[in-house]
């Protein structure tokens, strides 16, 4: 029985020496090890230059640095209706990029997105990812466009910045995310009526509103109905004023809307 104890012990030792990673190293996770490979592999070029890695997400890992735009494959570069998407739509090497100093994608729905994230080998984020992404942006007319009468090339203003380095989730356009709410209800969880946010989940969703603005949450509007299937939009446009931010919800918009003052942005 010793012998076996013994013969154990040798083995792993030659199979850890083999592999070259000492203790060091699995405490560590550098040097020449696997495990110092694979953590470096996940840490360095994660994700592509239009992309930020999100390194506390585990659903994700990439969301677009800036708001979605049409690539150059695309037929018409500046739209100014659902049908000018789909005629983009119809063009199979046209997809979605998230470049710095154009004009966002807008007037889409959000199947019409989801399907221009699923072109790029991305998709649209959840309510909850979309938040993780956004925590950090400034809820400020002067850093982030929320008060004036149109649109910013992405990445405008550098102070519109989250904590994770994406821009503009604040103001510019609404984003689309790709949950339902279903007669007021995300998921199962009922939601509050329609009023300024007064107090919200792990997902920046409205759990309580009050009928007059809250300073905590910077004077965020929730938008909702009781009856019906609704998309969810998030973060405000231009013209929200300090109804727009990280914690606007816009709960009552048809998945087909496509507006002016709807883009979005994709994950991976």
């Amino acid at each position: 029985m010793r012998f076996l104890k013994v013969g154990a012990v040798v083995f792993g030792a030659l199979v850890v020496t083999t592999l070259g990673i000492s203790a060091s190293d699995l405490l560590s996770g550098k040097g020449g090890s696997l495990l110092g490979m694979l953590v470096a592999t996940k840490e360095v070029g994660v994700c592509p230059v239009d992309m930020v890695h999100v390194p506390t997400a585990s659903s994700f890992t990439c969301i677009d640095r800036y708001e979605a735009s049409p690539s150059d494959s695309c037929p018409l570069l500046t739209l100014t209706s659902s049908i000018d998407t789909q005629r983009n739509l119809n063009e199979q090497s046209c997809r979605s990029t998230a470049v710095k100093a154009v004009l966002p994608w807008t007037y889409v729905t959000r199947e019409q997105a989801a399907t221009l994230c699923a072109r790029a080998g991305k998709r649209l984020p959840t309510a909850n990812e979309w938040y993780m992404a956004s925590i950090g942006t400034p809820d400020d007319a002067e850093k982030c466009n929320t008060s004036t009468n149109g649109i910013w090339a992405s990445g405008s203003n550098p102070a519109c910045l989250s904590a994770t380095g994406i821009y503009d989730a604040v103001g510019n356009v609404w984003e689309w995310v790709q949950d339902d709410v279903r007669d007021n209800k995300y998921g199962e969880t009922p939601l509050p009526p329609e009023g300024y946010v007064a107090q919200v989940d792990m997902a920046g969703i409205p759990s309580l509103t009050e009928t007059k603005p809250n300073e905590l949450f910077y004077d965020d509007y929730f938008w909702s109905r009781e009856i019906g299937v609704f998309g969810m939009l998030r973060g405000g446009f231009y013209a929200s004023d300090s109804d727009g931010g990280l914690y606007a919800v816009h709960a009552k918009t048809a998945p087909t809307s496509a507006t002016v003052a709807i883009g979005f942005r994709c994950v991976r």
